[in-house]
């Protein structure tokens, strides 16, 4: 609708491991946009849930993921991509990111390591883990 706009995409590491080709999909379209993920090594709003209803102990089951650095799918791709792992560092990321983008048409993936014991804003107060 309006290709001439920066898009910026904010995931979780969970939902960029199952949606990551449709970057590919838009970059072939020529709609490149810049992925931002959160990467906790986790599914950790399902983690929350198995807490909330089944106690610590059934925390880490079938949830946990791998330590998998995001941003060589932006390089696969022929895009840009990088590793972020202190908070100081994220917008300068994101600047040489959109600079990237602006510069090649295609797109990019800043993969942010977050702490795994902390949760997204709202996770707790979502009504299905009362």
């Amino acid at each position: 609708a309006h290709p001439n706009k920066e898009v910026m995409c904010l995931y979780g590491d969970g939902s960029f491991g199952m949606t990551a080709f449709d970057m590919e999909t838009a970059q072939r379209f020529g709609a490149p946009y810049l992925a931002v993920v959160g990467n906790n090594s986790a599914m950790n709003q399902i983690r929350y849930g198995q807490i909330a209803k089944y106690g610590e102990n059934r925390g880490d089951i079938g949830n946990k993921l791998g330590d998998v650095p995001f941003s060589k799918f932006g390089e696969m791709i022929g895009g840009y991509g990088e590793e972020v792992r202190e908070a100081k560092d994220i917008g300068p990321a994101l600047l040489r990111a959109r600079e990237a983008i602006a510069k090649t048409g295609k797109c990019a993936v800043v993969n942010v390591w977050i702490d795994p014991r902390e949760y997204a804003p709202g996770t707790k107060n979502q009504t299905m883990y009362k």
